[in-house]
């Protein structure tokens, strides 16, 4: 199992890659298509947390240990990602924006692997479903990391290679993760709950405000598309 959730960790981590390609292929994407991916990301990690990550970890521990945990990963979440808009906003370079939009996407990447791995610990299935709503979370970063170098003139095969690199953090991330988990098994309800703040924040800051930004009836049909699956997989 600890291979496979590498091997989905990796495939998360070039849809980064994927998606600086999609936008080689393709630079416009209708607003209702990607708000409906965008919205079926954040449902299937909703769904995640609230019927399988989130349960357990409550399950297996005293209340406060996951809350804590929670509240960790997602408020450490929110210093990284203010750090990054602070650094974008004073930015004038295209080629810096797509540097500065670069590592703070890397920033993010390291926790999300290691949801994966963490999930996994708990279900193989539930590091499957979170593997995949990451990696279609990553197909717009991609985006967002290669659209300021193409209109600033990098070259794409240079493009390509950044994002590549980036797809490497969240499998790194996974191998962080499953090493916590064995080093401390005792510690799984704080790093689920710490895995869970993570995915939290990433659908109420980033998915769900740039989905609606697109497209509101594509947002919940994404959303409730993605909830569903979830539901039948943790339930049937």
């Amino acid at each position: 199992m600890t291979g496979e959730i590498f091997y989905l960790s990796c495939i998360a981590g070039f849809c980064t890659t994927l998606g600086a390609i999609l936008l080689f292929i393709k630079r416009r994407w209708s607003n209702r298509s990607l708000a409906f991916f965008l919205g079926l990301a954040s449902g299937v990690m909703v769904g995640v947390v609230l019927f399988d990550m989130l349960p357990s970890a409550f399950l297996f521990s005293r209340f406060y240990i996951p809350a804590l945990g929670l509240v960790i990963g997602f408020i450490g979440l929110g210093f990284f990602d203010h750090i990054r808009m602070h650094s974008i906003s004073s930015s004038d370079s295209l080629l810096a924006l797509g540097y500065l939009i670069m590592v703070g996407i890397m920033l993010h990447d390291l926790p999300e692997g290691m949801a994966i791995a963490l999930g996994s610990e708990m279900k193989e299935r539930t590091g499957l479903v979170i593997a995949v709503g990451i990696a279609i979370h990553n197909i717009p970063e991609g985006m967002a990391i290669a659209a300021p170098f193409l209109m600033g003139g990098m070259k794409r095969s240079s493009i390509f290679l950044k994002t590549l690199l980036i797809g490497l953090i969240t499998p790194l991330g996974t191998l962080i993760g499953q090493w916590a988990a064995q080093a401390s098994p005792s510690c799984m309800p704080a790093l689920l709950g710490f895995a869970s703040g993570v995915m939290i924040y990433l659908v109420m800051f980033q998915l769900w405000p740039e989905a609606r930004g697109r497209d509101y009836t594509g947002r919940w049909f994404g959303l409730t598309a993605g909830m569903i699956i979830i539901a039948l997989a943790t339930y049937i």
